[in-house]
């Protein structure tokens, strides 16, 4: 039992002899006396006689370690920023302490400010600040609180109080050796003190009440302020905290605060930035507006703003992560890789121990071919790594990021040492076979493949990479393009290299004369570039390709239209890509008018109209009278005199396919008609022939037809081909 009877301040009374533990904190002295008790005392009984009487607490010192409050915070805040990187810091600031937290997301730090209430021990979240969050920094803090003090203390918007603090220590403390807890009402904290690595704070029954200084004092009045926004903040609700925080700026014009939090949320909202940053620069320069501030002038376009603001902003940050950080985002806004270069060197400077900074800059130097310099940033990542997975993942990465530049030998030995620490793993395995194939080391590169191969179907997926680069060789090297068919046959649709694998089964199957099946595996990789969400910058070239097979090869325009026409999708403002459409829609379109005009009597339809030469003669409606008809003109249901001057026309246009006028009466007809595929082709085809004097007559058409494609196309719910008129429309008003 730690207690004894003492004399404190002319009174019997008892008091804590040895330092006890509650938590992250120490109570290093605890005192009480009895009231009411007049000398002569028999003290004969000791301490049994007396603990069962109710006394008033005195004094109360309490010391708490940075090193224990950094432990103790470990397991609370582990998803504030996602995976920690390292355990929380904690450190001294003028009048309170700092916490800064490191994680997968990003990094985050902010102020405790010592603001106590008599007995009630209270703190004002201040001076938050974060960087690669997901969310305003503030919201992130607050969190941090909840989940620290959960069950120990309350929030009220930033501030976070523990109340009758005295009375809970003393309630945990002496029950558990036998003694009444004493009275605390009387006890008083005063100031937070630093010793060395020690916080100090202690209650007293003698104590004035506290004096807040002017930064806690400041932060109070700002936390009255924007009790409620901080609340919907917390609660991730940023509109309605976005709306609090307005209402608080009306009420304290121009607080750089208040804007600084309404920056921070419209940074997250697409189509903000311009009017934040202009609330903001009412307030302060937006070069010293933080991280906020920076962000919002690198969306304007203002780099070089941006970059003076992270420069202005890390001179002043103590927390090295976040700090580091922010050199992380001052590479990501400099343009060139030497300027990159320079911004994470001081970065890995700031925080060494930071695996994304040093990621970010062994990624620069591998492309600036810096290889001993990247080799040196990967021995230090494997170094940091903890566990044989973690340090196989690093080599893994690494490699890859090795070999995707070209240097095959140092990745080769990076994937090597992945296999050191996990043999029998497919993807490292694979890697090593990839540097090996580079260095022309086929055959132990083809034994490689072979193992991952295998490894990977034993681990119940195949690896996609293994399968293509195993198929690449037999098609190359081994001259089995037969087996190489079988291998890209069984990489799975889901990865990441399905379209690649369906591509070369079509390029393959056509070198060994399987035609048919060719056509088949272009159709299969049309289908799957379709699907894809980012599909690689090379399926433009695999389309054109098959476009061109299944033209050549199978006579299949309509296959190769289609092909095209999925090409032009993914690179609308490519103008060989569109010309090259634009001339196999005219085939199309040819083929289908030929088709229909089976059934008809072409040259009855030609020589009468031989015998109307005013209608051949006449010359076409001035451009701005081609205007598409309304819904009410009959003639847009199909008038049938122009339907059988439709006919005629064809007729006269195929017989004399140099006439201009003709084809620009047939596109009126049509257009009126509403056949506006038709309408399409014929425009196409004739766009680059027509002579210069007509060339605007039919730019004109041809926009108007696109316009209502587009139209049509959108209502009937064909969004793909919707964006590729638009895409066709946006040329011809460019050009």
């Amino acid at each position: 039992m730690p207690l004894r009877l003492t004399a404190t301040r002319g009174a019997l009374g008892i008091e804590l002899y040895e330092p006890v533990e509650v938590g992250p904190l120490q109570l290093a002295r605890l005192s009480a006396t009895f009231p009411g008790l007049r000398f002569p005392v028999d003290l004969s009984g000791g301490v049994p006689v007396f603990r069962h009487r109710r006394g008033d607490l005195e004094r109360l010192e309490i010391v708490a370690s940075f090193s224990g409050l950094s432990s103790w915070l470990m397991p609370r805040l582990r998803a504030v920023v996602g995976a920690p990187e390292r355990a929380p810091v904690v450190w001294a600031v003028p009048q309170g302490i700092a916490v800064g937290l490191v994680g997968a997301r990003g990094a985050l730090a902010f102020d405790l400010l010592w603001a106590p209430l008599h007995g009630d021990a209270r703190f004002v979240v201040s001076h938050v600040r974060g960087a690669g969050l997901d969310a305003p920094a503030l919201a992130h803090a607050l969190h941090a609180v909840d989940s620290a003090m959960s069950g120990h203390a309350q929030r009220r918007g930033r501030v976070v109080t523990l109340e009758s603090a005295a009375r809970r220590l003393t309630r945990s403390v002496f029950p558990a050796v036998g003694a009444r807890a004493p009275a605390t009402g009387r006890a008083r904290f005063g100031e937070l003190l630093v010793e060395g690595d020690e916080l100090h704070v202690v209650l007293d029954s003698t104590f004035e009440p506290p004096v807040i200084h002017s930064t806690g004092a400041r932060a109070l009045e700002l936390a009255a302020l924007t009790v409620e926004a901080d609340d919907a903040l917390a609660n991730g609700d940023l509109d309605a905290a976005r709306a609090a925080y307005l209402v608080a700026l009306e009420r304290a014009p121009r607080h750089p605060e208040i804007t600084q939090l309404i920056g921070e949320i419209d940074v997250l909202s697409a189509g903000r930035a311009e009017a934040a940053l202009g609330l903001i620069v009412e307030t302060l320069p937006a070069s010293r507006s933080g991280f906020v501030g920076a962000e919002l002038l690198a969306r304007t376009g203002d780099l070089e703003g941006a970059a003076e603001a992270i420069a202005h902003l890390v001179q002043n940050e103590p927390f090295a992560p976040l700090c580091a950080l922010y050199y992380l985002r001052l590479a990501e806004l400099s343009s060139g890789a030497p300027a990159r270069l320079g911004a994470l060197d001081r970065g890995v400077a700031a925080a060494p121990g930071l695996a994304k900074v040093r990621w970010a800059r062994l990624g620069v130097r591998v492309e600036l071919g810096d290889v001993a310099g990247a080799l040196a940033d990967a021995e230090h990542l494997e170094a940091a790594a903890l566990g044989a997975a973690a340090r196989h993942q690093t080599c893994l990465r690494s490699g890859r990021m090795l070999l995707e530049r070209g240097f095959v030998r140092e990745a080769g030995r990076s994937f090597e040492r992945a296999l050191r620490y996990v043999p029998d793993d497919p993807a490292a395995t694979a890697g090593l076979a990839r540097s090996l194939m580079d260095a022309g080391k086929s055959q132990r590169a083809f034994s490689l493949l072979a193992r991952a191969v295998a490894l990977s179907e034993k681990a119940g997926a195949a690896d996609a990479d293994a399968l293509v680069d195993m198929a690449r060789l037999l098609a190359t090297d081994l001259e089995d393009l037969p087996q190489a068919i079988a291998r890209v046959r069984q990489v799975p649709q889901g990865s990441s290299r399905a379209i690649e694998a369906a591509a070369l089964e079509a390029e393959w199957r056509g070198l060994i004369g399987d035609l048919a099946g060719a056509s088949l595996a272009w159709a299969r990789m049309r289908d799957r570039v379709e699907l894809a969400e980012a599909p690689p910058d090379a399926a433009i070239g695999w389309l054109v390709q098959a476009a061109r097979f299944e033209r050549e090869t199978q006579a299949d325009v309509l296959s190769a239209e289609r092909h095209l026409a999925v090409a032009l999708r993914l690179s609308p403002r490519d103008h060989q890509l569109a010309a090259r459409y634009r001339e196999l829609a005219a085939v199309v379109a040819a083929r289908a008018r030929r088709e229909r005009d089976r059934h008809l009597p072409d040259a009855a339809h030609a020589s009468e109209l031989d015998s109307q030469p005013p209608a051949a003669a006449s010359e076409p409606p001035a451009p701005d009278t081609f205007a598409p008809p309304g819904d009410d003109d009959p003639q847009a249901q199909g008038d049938p005199r122009d339907v059988d001057l439709a006919q005629r026309l064809e007729g006269a246009v195929r017989a004399n396919p140099a006439d201009e006028v003709l084809a620009l009466e047939l596109a009126d007809v049509l257009f009126r008609l509403g056949r506006d595929e038709e309408l399409f082709a014929l425009l196409s085809a004739r766009l680059e022939e027509v002579s210069e004097r007509r060339r605007a007559d039919v730019r004109v058409r041809l926009t108007q037809v696109l316009k209502r494609l587009a139209a049509r196309a959108t209502q009937s719910g064909r969004v793909s081909e919707a964006a590729l008129y638009r895409a066709r429309l946006a040329d011809f008003e460019q050009g």
